[in-house]
């Protein structure tokens, strides 16, 4: 007697049902497969945290990369704050790519892109105007005129440091014609209003506590208005000409008391190439709330822009420029909208193959069933062309014997319930087929009478 395990492992090993599994387990099997190797190329998540390089504690650079790290926050990631000399600083510290240091604020016109292929612009965030303070005892009508002067330049390593060294050695004024000391405000401004030196550059906005203190010290000093400024302007397409209106420092005081002439580079915001897409993206989102107000010198919603950038735009800023923030960015938390902007590039190939396997694999689950069933009717067919000229009852009767088996075998095949139909159709020629040869046979085979599954 045959072991019903083995029976019922052979009744499973041919029913439909290990058909479908194999079928359907296929067609799973080939996207599971299409989305791994996918995911191979998808950029991983963003790293949590990011450093950033600024400038000074006191300086504008540190006070606004503190709104930065604060913005991040709100969206779920950190940015350490590293404070600095300033942008000739930041640029030596970013450019390191030991130094674990993504992203920093930069002075316009410091360098030239070619010195750092690896860095990128994400844009200009404000002007940054140059203002010289001078002696009220001086007459300076153009910067030849501090020759044989003290004058404060800026901190090494900065980027005033930079900028005005080099404006001043086109005017003459170099280490052998005047005295030029690596002063930084904090400790230039003293001296100007004790009269220990002559002049001092600062770069830094028309808020800034510098200016505003300098400012208000206009009986003992004074703020020049540059002379050639659309030369400047011209010479350094990284510069503009910008006009500070009479009293636009302090309207009730009326300072300054007449319009000045500045020039001013703008500050830009520059990454490491290898930063993460998503990351740049949330530096733009920040840049876009934070330096988008407006000030005395820039319009609401100027900045920040794409212009008079230190370095090439990245792809990310591009865009951003272009046609504002990602789609999902717009309407989505950040970290959703990045999880989803990444799973975006998974649905490529799985709508790729999803469409094909949908009118594939029904199909094919369809054929297997049917040739199940059709197989038997190959054999019912020979068995039919030989019957029709048979004449021999004992062969008839052999004939009839494996017509019974064929029902048997038919009965067992496993189908859907919506095939059944089919099963009966066949049972229903091999009864034909049976009638003829029990005529020839000389009597009837006993019928099994077994239903269909």
């Amino acid at each position: 007697m045959q072991n019903p395990y083995i029976k019922k492992l052979v009744k499973f090993l041919r029913s439909h049902v290990l058909m479908s599994f194999i079928i359907y387990g296929a067609a799973i099997g080939v996207l599971a497969l299409a989305l791994w190797v996918t995911f191979q190329f998808v950029k991983p998540l963003p790293p949590g945290k990011v450093v950033m390089a600024t400038g000074g504690e006191g300086g504008a650079y540190y006070a606004f990369a503190q709104e930065y790290a604060e913005f991040f926050k709100e969206h779920g990631f950190e940015l350490e704050v590293r404070a600095s000399k300033g942008s000739m600083d930041n640029l030596a510290i970013v450019g390191d790519p030991q130094s674990g240091v993504q992203a920093a604020f930069m002075q316009g016109g410091i360098t030239t892109p070619e010195e750092h292929p690896d860095l990128e612009s994400l844009g200009s965030l404000y002007f940054e105007p140059v203002w010289l303070f001078t002696s009220k005892r001086l007459r300076v009508k153009t910067l030849a005129d501090l020759k044989g002067r003290k004058v404060a330049v800026g901190a090494e390593g900065s980027g005033t440091s930079h900028m005005v060294l080099q404006l001043l050695a086109e005017n003459g004024i170099t280490p052998e014609t005047a005295t030029l000391l690596p002063e930084g405000t904090a400790q230039a401004i003293p001296e100007l209003l004790d009269r220990a030196i002559d002049a001092l550059f600062v770069i830094a906005g028309v808020n800034s506590e510098a200016v505003r203190t300098l400012s208000e010290a206009h009986k003992t000093v004074n703020l020049y208005s540059f002379d050639r400024a659309e030369t400047y302007v011209r010479t350094h397409r990284f510069l503009e000409k910008l006009t500070l209106p009479q009293g636009g420092i302090d309207l009730m005081r009326d300072l300054p008391a007449r319009d000045v002439t500045l020039l001013a580079p703008t500050a830009n915001l520059v990454v490491r190439d290898d930063l993460h897409p998503a990351l740049k993206y949330l530096f733009l989102l920040a840049a876009a709330k934070i330096h988008g107000k407006g000030d005395m010198f820039a319009a609401t919603h100027q900045f920040p822009n794409d212009q008079a950038v230190l370095f090439p735009l990245s792809d990310e800023a591009r865009n951003f420029y272009k046609s504002g923030p990602p789609f999902l960015m717009r309407y989505l938390p950040f970290q959703v909208a990045i999880t989803v902007e990444r799973l975006k590039i998974l649905l490529i190939p799985l709508l790729t193959l999803l469409f094909p396997l949908f009118k594939i694999t029904p199909p094919a689950y369809r054929w297997q069933i049917r040739r199940r069933i059709f197989k038997w009717y190959k054999q019912l067919k020979k068995l039919d062309m030989h019957a029709y000229d048979l004449t021999d009852p004992a062969e008839a009767r052999a004939m009839l014997e494996e017509l019974e088996r064929m029902d048997r075998l038919v009965l067992e095949t496993s189908v859907p319930l919506s095939y059944t139909d089919y099963i009966y159709s066949l049972r229903l020629h091999i009864r034909m087929i049976r009638q003829r040869l029990e005529k020839i046979a000389g009597h009837p085979i006993q019928d099994t009478g077994h239903p269909a599954d």
